[in-house]
């Protein structure tokens, strides 16, 4: 697992190659990926936009949906979970759009940092759900 904060690096963007087994594509201040998924026949595109002021912009496109995570600070790509986070986070909230090599993504927005460390037992489903996806950004933000 790798966590960035304010830049990503060349190495992030190698080990989401590798992760994905597909390469970036450069154009300007944009790096993009097609990550194809056989299992589920998908495909995903991913735009990573540099932006001075605020990190990255990352847009994410799939056949029937559009994902966009803006001030993306932060990234954790992680081998065993086989999947990329990409973060943005202020002092007590925090978002993560979430893109797996089986082909899903999901994006949990503003997110109150306190329910990551709530005992799981005492959420509701929904709340559960963006705890359980964002609890791993805690280990190492």
């Amino acid at each position: 697992m790798t966590l960035q904060k304010n830049k990503i690096t060349q190495e992030d963007l190698k080990k989401i190659e590798n992760l994905f087994k597909e390469e970036f594509k450069k154009s300007g201040s944009v790096y993009s990926i097609l990550i194809r998924s056989g299992k589920i026949n998908s495909n995903i595109s991913v735009e990573l936009i540099e932006d001075e002021n605020s990190g990255f912009l990352v847009s994410l496109y799939t056949n029937n949906t559009h994902l966009q995570l803006q001030s993306c600070n932060n990234i954790l790509v992680s081998e065993m979970l086989e999947e990329v986070i990409f973060i943005s986070e202020t002092d007590n909230m925090i978002s993560g759009l979430i893109v797996s090599k089986q082909g899903d993504c999901a994006l949990y927005s503003n997110v109150d940092k306190k329910v990551l460390r709530t005992d799981f037992s005492e959420l509701n489903s929904e709340k559960l759900l963006s705890a359980i996806a964002l609890s791993i950004t805690e280990s190492i933000t």
